[in-house]
């Protein structure tokens, strides 16, 4: 009898003791590792990694692939203008430092998260018309633009069953600087490109007016023999962000 005390008393200290090591790898959760969906239709598949550094900290990055797609019927862009086919593609890495307001030592609750941002966007489209004189023109596009941002948000982050994260931010507004370029193409080389490149170049230009001047400063067209080219030179934006992402913690 003395001995099954003795192995019930063992038994129940391990099992004790097996309890409280769960409980507190679950109170000490240090990574979470997201999937965040609200970049898909942009065209990027887009995942973060959040590292804590200690109780009230953590850090992130954030790492999207590009995923060139259509965008014709999206954003505004009606299938029967000018724009006969547009696709892009983005990739970012993102970094960023995140405050935890609250004392739970865990990823999780309000906070404060300033960033940094870099995205390569790359695309390609095809216009094709009649301008303002009745002139035809039509046109092969190839897209390569760079971004640098900074921002910051705010966002709550919830554990359910102290793994599964989401997390919903918001407020986040940030600057960036685009740079880069749209190289225009006739899409039939005639004798008749140099005027083709002209009313290309002159519907273009209408365009580019019609943006804010902090744009539209900064971005300039050429035109050659046999292509027009839209350049961007640190062409300062604005930016909003938000969304949710959700996640496993370990």
């Amino acid at each position: 009898m003395r001995n099954v005390l003795l192995f019930v008393f063992f038994c129940g200290n391990g099992l004790f003791a097996l309890a409280q090591n769960q409980n507190s790898n679950e109170l000490h959760l240090k990574n979470v590792l997201k999937f965040q969906p609200f970049n898909l239709p942009f065209n990027v598949v887009s995942f973060e990694y959040e590292r804590m550094i200690n109780g009230k900290n953590s850090v992130a990055i954030q790492i999207g692939i590009p995923n060139q797609q259509s965008i014709m019927g999206k954003y505004g862009i009606k299938t029967n203008s000018d724009l006969k086919t547009a696709a892009f593609g983005s990739a970012i890495i993102r970094g960023a430092y995140r405050h935890y307001t609250g004392k739970s030592g865990l990823p999780k609750g309000f906070y404060i998260e300033p960033y940094l941002k870099y995205q390569h966007l790359k695309g390609e489209a095809s216009i094709a018309g009649v301008d303002d004189s009745g002139d035809p023109y039509s046109g092969k596009s190839d897209i390569n633009f760079r971004t640098v941002n900074a921002g910051c948000q705010l966002g709550l982050q919830f554990l359910i069953a102290k793994r599964v994260s989401l997390d919903f931010y918001f407020l986040g507004l940030e600057g960036g600087l685009l740079s880069g370029n749209i190289a225009t193409t006739p899409t039939s080389y005639t004798e008749y490109n140099p005027f083709i490149l002209a009313v290309i170049k002159n519907v273009i230009d209408q365009n580019i007016a019609q943006a804010p001047a902090i744009i539209r400063n900064k971005i300039t067209t050429t035109q050659t023999a046999t292509q027009i080219k839209i350049n961007a030179n640190n062409a300062l934006y604005p930016w909003i962000r938000g969304g949710i992402s959700v996640g496993f913690a370990f």
